[in-house]
């Protein structure tokens, strides 16, 4: 049912595209004739596809499909039916029928209310399935389906509503009492227990006649009197309620407070009441409620008779006046106790429950103009207020049925207040004040969450109080006053001598949390302006200026209205709150602090904080944040002093509190904007004291410990303790403060106060001290200890003795700056608060330099200033780190952070202090090589070449030193800046020059200057020796070169050498991307101004009806542009990728042009808000990356590195999507053997025509494509790749691990790679890829992919080795020389290898792996530099020594990573007997572990093994099958017919297919010599019955062996004549072997090519010049029998005739050979093509002779060409 609800969603999105889908499960549906017919019954299937399409129904109503509603109007209909169970599957039950009922009313209301159409066809059938549910009461599935529809009610027509209402009210008999002493003739007798559902039967006696007049009495008292039904609250000591209402008056005429043992008439009527509610049915009360709901609803839906309406609502309001006696019975007077009264109970309160909302739904019939109406109003009034008053006095007020009750209770009184235009607001609020202070009395009520009871009480004040505020005000600020007043009510305790305090009474407490969050909640400054000076005036003269928790509740309110933001209320509360909190300190030391009350400590460590942080959340006005900023710093600083004269830790605890809320308040603060001096002075005083008492996190590589918040304040130690535990940690204080102190410095501005010796003057300083203060600045202890940790939170950079002219205040000073600068850091990286698009810069090293800018500093202090720096870069470089594996919006976060670092240390170089230029350039520095992303990232390069050409400030601009010093240092680090980009990624890196050349050109900015152009000609990149960098560089990678000259955009042959000037090529480039995005804006503008264009089938046509109108919106016609452009451009790319599949070749330029409009188009929609085009765009970026992949040439690849590299440098977001489809396209070539993954021997090369005299198999046609085009096209795609890893390897994981994949794929199957000579330059390329990308095992960002790294190490390990240009291949060693020297020992439980398992030694193993490849791609080295130059210098013929004991560890070593590569090595080295020896030594030594190597097998299978019966032979009945080369090598006389040898042999020739085997037919056939046991055979006559053609083949060979001796000759010997005489036995035998179908088309094929051979016979006496005619009449007299006959020397080929003039005599000395062409077609090949095919006949003559010089010639043919 999942799968089809997900199904139904997707087709609700698009119902137009998903027609079949819906028609499918339309389908699935039961027929509508076979629901209203009978008896039906439905599947299961058949009821989850009803349950989709009305889903589908429910989310799409006005689809234009209407069979879905036919299919569901018709089951909506079959209700009825299917309350007989058959109706539904066997072992669905009850709860499963009641699931559907209420999934399908659901989906059917949501559709009804979504569409007026659906609702009228819904509700014709409503009332008929409804009545005849009613009717059919014996069934439990109609009270299933009656519930449901309590649930989710459908439309229904009026007359079926009013007919409804008529049923439920007169069949069940439901008394509607036109006046109250009806009921009383309600009576067990009278009441019907019909069989019905819904049927219910009333027990009521006479006795409650008298609390049922009582309380019409009372309720027609209440209309005429509005004060007579108000009730009285007398607060008692104890916090008692005297209570008098209406419901009392019931209560006591049922004698329901008489006490127990009372007498009289009442308590018989209370007892006789109990027993009532008792007698009644737990299944009658389901019943009341059920009809209750769906009367309920049916007035929801349509308008109902007013007769009817009258009746229902006076069974609400009997109901009502029942609940209010059934609230009022205690819970020992139940007879039924535990969980059968507790379901009582709830289900009781559920009827009530629907009776009051069905009370408050009768109320909006009401005439609002009538005079009856406003009775009736009163009256429904009072008796909600009773029956609220009575829930909430119950016994039962904790049950969620009672609190649900309540809510809807006080819903209904406010509905009722409402009616009328708030005529009845006074009288409301009269009678609803008592409630209001009875729900605050409630003792249960104090708490953090006063419970569902006082929530709903507080949304009706708001909803009152709303409403009413603008109607009558007056009665309003009554009824608020006198909720106030009810607080400052003294209590009898209190004016009486010598009894103590006693507690706040509970009503007190609740009444000020609701005055508060009614504040909060309707944010009218008018009414907080009323209630605050009451709350103060307690809080000041009160009784709540002592401490005590109303106290605390009135300061939680005043600072809950104060954070309104009201101006007046705001300065009243934070006076009032900064006075409380400063008053705090006056005690500290003193006798009373230590008999103080808990809710004084409560006070200052929690409500006042608490008050002060809500406040500053709260206020939003710029003017009181300022304010309030001002008064919290001012705050800070005073308690600071006030506190720093105290003994031990009171300072932290007095000002730790108040960092939270000082943090908040800063969050919107910008250090980064002038700042006012006086402002700046209390930051520093904060700070100063934040160093001072250890607030601060510690800013050492220590991990903070938690701490609870203190409380106390009791000494902890020595000052010097302190603040050295406050640099190295742990945190002494309140986690909360630590993070408070991290906020406040994102917000904190500099501290420098002024630009004048703003750190000579210490008199401020000394004055945050007191007099006499054992840390002042006379005491050289405090002095030293504040030194000390100076030094330590300097990291040692300066010593403690080096501060000897730095006071005590100084160092603390220092040590805050030191705090400030390094927590920027820590806390997110040293980003500032402020706008991110303002000018001003974001980055922390703005305020950290601001220090070194003050002039004249004392050397020390300089030297402490300069240490800051450091140590902030320093943290800035480990946080950085730290997020080095984040992925998502945490890796954006994390680059954007280092860019805003790089761009202002990139601008600081032009500072004048020469001390601040030469740090500058020092980090920076730093920076990029700890983060060569750098290098590459768009916003820093901008800013580099923006800042070298920009002219210095004004203000220095006389000074010519100092801008030509400026200038020098800009182009060094520009120049070394480009010089290390273009080394290591020269692709990206001409990009991005290019798109800022684009962007002059775009700007019309004035052409680069004279330094720009004279550094960037003088750099050039290409295929010769590079001037402008030494060593190793990616960029000296020829593929990587060819991808860089790609990517410039120059016309260059890439397979000739070539110097490419970066300058010049880029502005061309540059130039001709300006030139397509600038066609795409012409094209969009002409479009817009002459109002659109039509696409017809004959091009495009002006809209002229467009052009006439001007209705249609910019951006409309930019969408309805991009539409024609995408759809041109999609168009094109696909018609040459059709070009290129069909094999004609794509003209490069047309290609290039194309590719370069589109992606100018898609570039210029980047910014676009508009998604209707989303999916275009991303099919023509997914074809500007897969066409080059399509057509696989190196010039669509060239045109395509070209487009990726200007995709990904003008939008870098757009990196992962490309790189993305690239691997996906790279590996659909591993898939379609294309280029260097075109592994069919076909497509090897020269190798390919070797075949099939030196290889197995069939000739196969040369490839359709150029095998040699496609690899040079993986080379350059595989430059890019290189280039884009050294980009992104150190800060996207996401590519990271694109590129991996790609890797992955790549090498998962080593033999998917290409054996032709020119792959393996390519295939060593991609090798050194995957290496340089294993060693980013040791970076940060992949440490968790480690395994992964280990796997894809493996398999690069495990390639065979190809041929390659020797530099390539030097270029890998040298790669596997430097990849693991930084590497550190693994962790034991690193140590176990995804491959290889645990490992004892994981490095010493990985550099023996690395010296063996190193020696294997020497050795290739050299051995194609001998065969490049089979004639070059003697001396670099041999340069490979290794000793034998090398060989060995090689041979082991290879051994241990893959047996298959020990094995290939011994064959690459045939001659190196140690190297035989070990392998051979390995292999019997793990001969069980190797059994699926089949090329083991000559290391144990010997000769001398056979002659020795060696136990290893055991091993072959499980040993893998070899080629059938190897298996023939077993049957020569060496091995003598070994019986487990043989037996070995047999199974491998029985594996393979008897065709496959005719190839070796001639060793079978001589195998027969030696077959003592008459096992070959066996196989041969086997192999024949399972295949003629191989019993063809096989007879012709035996005939071809059989000779009769020449005269003159010597006889034959013994061994040859037993042979002889074998071979016409087995050939009998074989053709006794067929059957009479293979024995006819045997005598067929064998009969025909006699007859042909005959022929050279026949010509034998006939003169040569007329054998040609001879052979014409002798191909005349043969005929063609049957189309099965094929060609002998190739099975493949079916004669279909005969070429007779084709015949040709051949020279020979004694025979008369004859050549004859054949009508042939291929036997599954296609029946029309009939080809020629040429044979040579030859009678009685030697043909072993004849094949060995065919083939000795042809070899000799072959090694001339090669």
């Amino acid at each position: 049912m999942e799968s089809l609800k997900e199904l139904c969603d997707l087709i609700a999105q698009n119902p137009a595209q998903f027609s079949e889908k819906l028609a499918w499960i339309c389908g699935r549906c039961p027929p509508a004739e076979s629901l209203l017919v009978g008896s039906p019954r439905v599947s299961r299937s058949q009821l989850h596809a009803i349950l989709a399409v009305a889903r589908f129904l429910s989310k799409c109503p006005n689809a234009d499909h209407e069979t879905p509603k036919s299919f569901l109007l018709a089951f909506y209909r079959s209700v009825p039916s299917s309350f007989n169970l058959n109706f539904w599957p066997q072992a669905f039950s009850l709860e499963a029928i009641s699931l559907f009922f209420n999934d399908f009313l659901n989906y059917i209301s949501i559709a009804a209310e979504q569409s007026a159409d659906f609702a009228n066809d819904v509700a014709g059938f409503t009332g008929e399935i409804v009545i005849k549910t009613i009717t059919n009461g014996d069934s439990s599935v109609s009270r299933v389906f009656l519930n449901a529809l309590c649930s989710s009610f459908p439309p229904i027509l009026p007359s079926d509503a009013n007919k409804l209402i008529s049923i439920l009210l007169d069949r069940f008999e439901i008394a509607v009492p036109s006046s109250p002493r009806e009921v009383i003739s309600m009576t067990p007798d009278v009441a019907s227990a019909q069989s019905s559902p819904l049927s219910v039967n009333h027990y009521q006696s006479p006795g409650v006649e008298v609390s049922i007049v009582s309380a019409e009495s009372s309720s027609s008292a209440a209309s005429k009197d509005d004060a007579s039904s108000s009730k009285e609250i007398v607060v008692n000591g104890g916090g008692s309620i005297a209570w008098k209402s209406n419901g009392d008056l019931i209560s006591a005429s049922l004698g329901l407070h008489d006490g127990e043992g009372g007498g009289g008439g009442g308590t018989a009527i209370y007892k006789k009441v109990v027993t009532l509610f008792e007698e009644e049915p737990v299944e009658s009360l389901e019943k009341q409620e059920i009809i209750i709901k769906l009367i309920g609803h049916v007035f929801s839906k349509v308008a109902v008779d007013p007769q009817l309406v009258e009746q229902v609502r006076g069974i609400a309001k009997d109901q009502l006046r029942l609940m209010i006696a059934f609230l009022k019975i205690r819970k020992r007077d139940w007879s039924e106790q535990g969980q059968l009264l507790k379901v009582r109970i709830n289900k009781k309160l559920s009827v009530y429950h629907a009776a009051a909302r069905l009370q408050i739904k009768t109320l909006a019939s009401l005439d609002t103009e009538g005079k009856s109406s406003k009775r009736l109003l009163h009256g429904a009034l009072a008796l909600l207020i009773e029956a609220a008053e009575a829930c909430l006095l119950s016994v039962w007020r904790k049950l969620r049925a009672c609190e649900d009750l309540f809510g809807s209770l006080l819903s209904g009184i406010s509905q009722a207040a409402l009616i009328r235009g708030g005529q009845l607001l006074r009288v409301l609020l009269i009678r609803f004040k008592p409630l209001v202070l009875a729900a605050c009395a409630q003792a249960d009520t104090w708490a953090s969450s006063q419970g569902s009871m006082f929530e709903s009480v507080l949304k009706t004040c708001c909803e009152v109080i709303e409403f009413g505020w603008t109607k009558d005000r007056s009665p309003m600020d009554t009824f608020i006053m006198g909720l106030a007043t009810s607080i400052r009510e003294r209590n009898d305790y209190e004016e009486e001598d010598g009894k103590e305090k006693q507690p706040a009474p509970p009503v007190q407490l609740n009444v000020i949390r609701l005055l508060a969050e009614l504040n909060v909640a309707i944010k009218k400054p008018e009414v907080v302006d009323m209630i605050l000076p009451l709350f103060i005036e307690s809080l000041e003269e009160g009784d709540a200026s002592t401490p005590g928790l109303l106290r605390l509740r009135l300061l939680d309110a005043v600072s809950r209205m104060a954070s309104l933001g009201f101006e007046k209320s705001y300065r009243e509360a934070v006076v009032l709150m900064t006075r409380s909190y400063l008053a705090k300190l006056s005690s500290v030391g003193s006798a009373e602090s230590r008999t103080q009350v808990a809710e004084a400590t409560t006070e200052r460590v929690e409500t006042l904080p608490a008050g002060f942080l809500l406040i500053a959340r709260g206020i939003t006005c710029n003017k009181l944040r300022s304010d309030y900023r001002h008064r919290l710093l001012s705050l800070c600083s005073d308690v600071g002093l006030a506190a720093e004269s105290k003994s031990g830790r009171s300072g932290a605890d007095f000002l730790g509190p108040l960092l939270p809320a000082v943090a908040k308040i800063c969050s919107d603060f910008s250090p980064s904007i002038d700042v006012e001096p006086s402002l700046l002075k209390l930051f520093r005083n904060l700070w100063f004291y934040i160093a001072l008492f250890g607030l601060a996190p510690p800013i050492q590589n220590t991990k903070a410990t938690k701490k609870s918040v203190s409380t106390t304040l009791n000494s902890i130690g020595s000052m010097s303790t302190i603040a050295l535990q406050a640099v190295g940690g742990p945190y002494m204080w309140n986690s909360l403060w630590s993070s408070a102190v991290q906020r406040i410095s994102q917000g904190t501005p500099p501290l420098v106060v002024s630009s004048v010796k703003w750190l000579e003057d210490e008199l401020e300083l000394n004055a945050l001290h007191n007099p006499g203060s054992r840390r002042g600045s006379g005491n050289e202890k405090a002095a030293v200890s504040q030194r000390t940790a100076l030094s330590a939170a300097l990291g040692g950079r300066v010593e403690v003795s080096a501060m000897s002219t730095i006071s005590g205040v100084k160092a603390t000073y220092l040590l805050a700056v030191a705090f400030l600068e390094i927590i920027r850091f820590i806390s997110n990286g040293g980003i500032l608060n402020g706008d991110p698009s303002s000018t001003a810069s974001q980055s922390a090293f703005s305020c950290v330099f601001e220090y070194l800018r003050s002039p004249d500093l004392m050397p020390a202090v300089s030297q402490c200033l300069t240490a800051i720096v450091h140590r902030a870069f320093e943290t800035s470089i480990m946080w950085l780190e730290d997020r080095a594996s984040e992925t998502g919006q945490e890796a954006e976060v994390r680059e954007s952070t280092l860019s805003i670092h790089a761009c202002f240390l990139i601008k600081n170089l032009s500072q004048r202090d020469e001390h601040v230029r030469d740090l500058s350039v020092s980090l920076l520095t730093q920076l990029r090589d700890r983060f060569p992303q750098i290098l590459w990232n768009p916003s820093c390069l901008d800013s580099l070449l923006l800042s070298m050409h920009n002219d210095p400030p004004s203000a220095v601009v006389s000074d010519p030193a100092y801008v030509a010093n400026v200038r020098s240092l800009y182009q060094k680090i520009v120049r070394e800046w480009i010089v290390v980009s273009l080394s290591h990624a020269p692709c990206t890196s001409q990009g991005l020059l290019q798109e800022n050349l684009y962007k002059a050109n775009t700007w019309k900015r004035m052409q680069p200057t004279a330094d720009v152009v004279s550094l960037l000609s003088e750099i050039r990149i290409g295929t010769g020796k590079n001037d402008c960098w030494i060593g190793t560089k990616t960029a000296n990678i020829p593929a990587v070169m060819a991808a860089a000259a790609a990517a410039s955009g120059g016309n260059l042959k890439l397979t000739d050498a070539f110097n490419l000037e970066v300058l010049g090529t880029g502005m061309v480039s540059a130039t001709a991307k300006c030139n397509h995005a600038g066609e795409i804006a012409g094209m969009r503008r002409l479009y817009e101004s002459i109002g659109g264009f039509t696409q017809t089938t004959g091009g495009l046509n002006l809209d002229l009806q467009a052009l006439r109108s001007s209705a249609q919106s910019p951006q409309s016609k930019n969408e309805s542009f991009n539409e024609i452009l995408l759809s041109k451009f999609v168009k094109v790319l696909q018609k040459f990728v059709n070009t290129a599949e069909k094999g004609d070749n794509v003209d490069k330029s047309s290609f290039r042009e194309t590719c370069s409009q589109a992606t100018a188009l898609l570039l210029s929609n980047l910014d676009s808000d508009s998604k209707s085009n989303t999916e275009s765009f991303s099919q023509l970026l997914r074809l500007l990356c897969w066409c080059p992949a399509y057509i696989t040439t190196p010039d669509a690849v060239e045109t395509g590195v070209y487009i990726w590299t200007w995709l990904v440098s003008a939008a870098p977001q757009l990196g992962s999507l490309v790189l993305a489809e690239l691997v996906d396209a790279w590996l659909w070539t591993i898939d379609t053997k294309r280029g260097l993954f075109a592994s069919d021997i076909r497509c090897s090369g020269p190798s390919a025509k070797l075949r099939p005299h030196l290889a197995p198999g069939e000739p196969e046609p040369q490839p359709e494509k150029d095998s040699v085009e496609q690899i040079m096209a993986h080379r350059l795609w595989l430059g890019f790749f290189i280039d884009r890893f050294e980009v992104v390897r150190h800060d996207s994981v996401e590519q990271l691990l694109l590129l991996g994949r790609m890797l992955q794929g790549t090498t998962k199957l080593p033999w998917n790679f290409s054996r032709h000579p020119a792959a393996t330059g390519t295939f060593f390329t991609l090798m050194l890829f995957g290496l340089k990308f294993c060693s980013c095992q040791t970076q940060g960002n992949l440490q968790n992919f480690k395994a992964g790294l280990q796997l894809l190490e493996d398999r690069i390990y495990r390639a065979k080795s190809k041929k390659s240009f020797k530099n390539s291949i030097q270029r890998a060693i040298s790669t596997c020389k430097s990849s693991d020297h930084n590497i550190e020992l693994l962790d034991p439980k690193d140590r176990y290898h995804p491959v290889w398992g645990q490992m004892e030694n994981y490095v010493v193993g990985r550099e023996k792996r690395r010296q063996l490849l190193m020696m294997l791609c020497q050795h290739e080295a050299d051995r194609l530099e001998v065969w490049a130059q089979p004639i070059g210098p003697k001396e670099n013929t041999s340069r490979l020594k290794v000793s034998s004991e090398k060989w060995i560890e090689f041979a082991r070593t290879a051994f241990a990573v893959d047996p298959r590569i020990a094995l290939s090595l011994a064959a690459r080295y045939p001659a190196n007997s140690s190297l035989k020896t070990e392998i051979t030594q390995l292999v019997q030594s793990h001969i069980l572990e190797i059994r699926s190597i089949p090329e083991a097998l000559p290391y144990f299978v010997t000769p001398k093994a056979v002659d020795e019966n060696s136990t290893l032979l055991q091993q072959l009945p499980h040993w893998a099958a070899c080629s059938i080369t190897q298996a023939l090598e077993f049957l020569t006389p060496a091995y003598k017919g070994h019986p487990r040898v043989m037996a070995y042999v047999l199974r491998v020739l029985e594996s393979y297919p008897p065709e496959r085997v005719t190839f070796f037919m001639p060793q079978l056939v001589q195998a027969l010599r030696y077959d003592e046991g008459r096992l070959v055979e066996g196989y041969l006559l086997r192999a024949a019955q399972r295949s003629d053609i191989f019993a063809h083949i096989l007879i012709w060979h035996l005939q071809g062996e059989t000779c009769v001796p020449e005269m003159g000759k010597d006889a034959v010997s013994a061994t040859n004549s037993s042979f002889q005489a074998l071979l016409p036995v087995v050939r009998q035998r074989i053709i006794d072997g067929f059957n009479p179908k293979a024995l006819e088309l045997f005598q067929r094929e064998f009969d025909f090519f006699d007859q042909v051979t005959s022929i050279s016979g026949v010509l034998f006496p006939i003169p040569k010049e007329e054998r040609r005619a001879g052979i014409r009449r002798e191909l005349e007299k043969i005929q063609i029998r049957g189309d099965d006959l094929y060609l002998p020397t190739a099975p493949s080929k079916l004669v279909r005739g005969i070429q007779l003039d084709s015949g040709i005599p051949l020279q020979s000395a004694a025979k008369v050979p004859i050549m004859i062409t054949f009508n042939v077609e291929d036997r599954d090949g296609d029946c029309k093509d009939v080809k020629s095919q040429a044979c040579i006949f030859k009678v009685h003559d030697m043909l072993q002779t004849d094949d060995c010089l065919t083939v000795e010639n042809y070899l000799s043919r072959e090694m001339k060409l090669l």
